[in-house]
């Protein structure tokens, strides 16, 4: 087992690749109670710093990651243990979608460096694969696909989220601000990355960081992972 801080631009490489939810995982669960704090800590991050600079970050959590047993050499798959809520990339769509007519080609950019693997086919398309209940209103937005909007309501109810606060805080003034947005999401949310080796039981391993009796904090989580505490986080 490896435990390490990380970003989600260390998690999405270039290369294609894949981030698998079991079927056993619960669907796409997070409210708007956690979508608002997760957007307050977005923009808390846009708006310290000059982009560029990747001093100033945010502790969001953590995630649980295990080799599939689909893996291949050359298109490496994990399972998502545990995190999926942080990883599933409905602000990343949304500011795709958010300048697709104004800026398309940037607009593919994120799409081609978070989004999809442009040369896969099928399931395979996706950089993340949720659960299976969560797959048709996923690909809904991600691949623009028909979806029944009786399924999987939270999905398209989180996309809708980040399209309206990303139109409130639209500026003309200042079209560099979706960017800020962007890297404030990519490069200044930080994840402790709990990474299992083939043959390690990452069930275990997720029982033993969050059903010791009370519930870990993420400083708890930190210091249990061998990372320095750090101050109070927000609870994702």
């Amino acid at each position: 087992m490896q435990a390490k801080e990380t970003l989600f631009d260390d998690l999405v490489p270039g290369r294609a690749q894949q981030s698998q939810v079991p079927l056993c995982q619960r669907t796409y669960s997070w409210t708007e109670k956690q979508l608002a704090q997760l957007w307050d800590d977005i923009l808390e991050q846009a708006e310290l710093v000059e982009p560029g600079d990747k001093w100033s970050t945010h502790f969001l959590g953590s995630v649980v990651l295990g080799p599939s047993p689909q893996n291949e050499p050359t298109f490496p798959r994990w399972l998502v243990v545990d995190g999926q809520q942080r990883l599933t990339t409905l602000a990343l769509a949304a500011i795709r979608d958010h300048i697709a007519d104004s800026e398309p080609d940037e607009a593919e950019r994120v799409d081609e460096e978070y989004l999809i693997n442009k040369r896969r086919k099928g399931a395979d398309r996706y950089r993340l694969l949720p659960t299976q209940a969560d797959r048709p209103q996923y690909a809904a937005h991600i691949l623009d696909t028909p979806a029944d909007q009786a399924a999987g309501d939270r999905v398209t109810a989180a996309y809708r989220f980040f399209r309206r606060k990303l139109v409130e805080a639209n500026n003309p003034a200042s079209p560099e601000d979706v960017f800020r947005i962007e890297q404030a999401i990519t490069s200044r949310l930080t994840l402790v990355a709990v990474t299992a080796e083939r043959g390690d039981n990452v069930h275990r391993i997720f029982e033993s960081l969050n059903n010791t009796g009370l519930k870990l904090s993420q400083a708890d989580l930190r210091t249990a992972c061998g990372l320095p505490r750090r101050g109070s986080h927000s609870p994702h």
